[in-house]
């Protein structure tokens, strides 16, 4: 098939592929590990604590007057997303 010089060639050639590959870095494991250390405690796609606050705020304040008003047809349950964004 192939020549016998032509062997321990090609194998030297993959063998410095594989040597000056980059290693590829795994971002959930990094995102993960830099929370956990406290480097970055911020997730892109969720709410600050304040901004939840004060929507559940607004939503109490909301069925207050409802019920006040006796409304009772236009009551509806919270949706607690954790404050992962879901619009």
């Amino acid at each position: 098939m192939f020549p016998h010089k032509e062997i321990p060639i090609w194998e030297n050639e993959q063998w410095l592929e594989l040597k000056n590959s980059k290693k590829f870095i795994d971002p959930r494991k990094e995102k993960l590990k830099e929370i956990r250390k406290g480097i970055k405690s911020v997730h892109y796609n969720k709410e600050i604590k304040t901004a939840r606050k004060h929507d559940y705020r607004q939503y109490r304040t909301k069925m207050k007057r409802l019920i006040y008003h006796e409304r009772y047809d236009l009551l509806h349950n919270y949706k607690r997303t954790g404050g992962w964004l879901t619009w």
